[in-house]
């Protein structure tokens, strides 16, 4: 599935789209902490390395990877059936302050119905 986010303000809008994928576990790790270790040894040295950290959500842990315009929270689902990855990109604004909260909150928002 893919959204199209559309934040308006007096100075315009502000977009952003939001990709929701499913990853299957295959050869990635099944526990958050080691996902978001495996995660971050692929990120290339530099300036443009990415953030990433494992958060707590409402649907349980779940691996946060920041980058200056993106935002993916990668949510184990349960059974094991992989990751349920979020990816937020706002390529005219940033991933910070007021975008980065609004897609936080979304992520947030995520509960398992089983």
């Amino acid at each position: 599935m893919e959204f199209f986010l559309l934040t308006t303000s007096r100075d315009g809008g502000l977009p952003a789209s939001l990709l929701v994928s499913l990853v299957p576990l295959g050869g990635t790790p099944g526990d958050p902490q080691k996902y978001a270790a495996w995660l971050e040894a692929r990120e290339p040295d530099g300036g443009a390395r990415k953030q990433v950290s494992v958060v707590d959500l409402p649907a349980g842990a779940a691996v946060r990877v920041i980058g200056t315009t993106t935002l993916s929270v990668h949510a184990l689902v349960p059974g094991g059936a992989g990751y349920l990855t979020l990816s937020f990109s706002a390529p005219l604004t940033g991933m910070s302050g007021p975008m980065e909260r609004l897609c936080d909150a979304i992520a947030n928002s995520l509960r398992w119905v089983v």
